[in-house]
């Protein structure tokens, strides 16, 4: 390491890709922070700025357009969660990732907050720039969890008569409609009782000889 390698206070000077990656770090969290506050509407180029530390000029060089960093901004809050951590198959899996999922909505207010306003800001087309990023990561979940569904349905822990494309897309939006039920009244139920009702839910019509003793 050479002296220029040190900075004056004999810590090793970070790499320009070090602080830039940092720099970035602290726009995203200062617009996730604004939009779970203010709302999508209140991403400027200047709150983001000041909220980050940085001048308003940081939007465009960190991004090159407030578009770029509200794609960058879902992206980035989407892919914190991850769907099977535990490497789990089958019908567990899809159980894990409900009581996960549901889980998520109280430990990690904030993410879910952003991703819902993001999601609404694309919905109604406040946002048209949204509309593919969250098309493609929603058909990618529904996508895996339906995965999940066809291995269960080769492992024989889910029903052999189940549609996993179609059951898919009710878990998905049955936990979609959940969190945005829960922003309008958080109140609604206790967070352990709502894991807890839901993944009996999902494991009641997953399971196997369920079907043929309701008929």
């Amino acid at each position: 390491m050479s002296a220029n390698d040190v900075s004056p206070a004999g810590r090793p000077r970070r790499t320009q890709a070090a602080r830039r990656a940092e720099t970035e770090r602290r726009v995203l969290e200062a617009t996730m922070a604004i939009i779970a506050e203010r709302g999508v509407r209140a991403v400027t180029a200047a709150a983001v700025g000041e909220a980050a530390g940085y001048s308003r000029g940081i939007v465009n060089h960190q991004f090159g357009t407030r578009q770029a960093l509200l794609s960058a901004v879902a992206e980035t809050v989407q892919s914190r969660f991850d769907p099977n951590p535990d490497g789990r198959r089958g019908r567990e899996h899809v159980r894990s990732l409900v009581a996960r999922y549901l889980s998520s909505l109280h430990s990690d207010p904030q993410d879910i907050r952003v991703f819902l306003r993001l999601l609404a800001a694309a919905i109604s087309g406040e946002e048209p720039g949204l509309q593919a990023i969250f098309a493609e990561r929603d058909a990618h979940f529904r996508q895996h969890v339906a995965d999940a569904l066809l291995e269960g349905r080769r492992d024989r822990s889910v029903r052999a008569d189940l549609d996993p494309a179609a059951t898919a897309s009710v878990i998905v939006g049955q936990l979609r409609g959940i969190a945005l039920q829960l922003q309008l009244a958080p109140e609604l139920i206790a967070p352990d009782l709502l894991v807890k009702d839901a993944v009996q839910l999902v494991d009641h019509a997953l399971r196997p000889g369920e079907a043929a003793a309701e008929a």
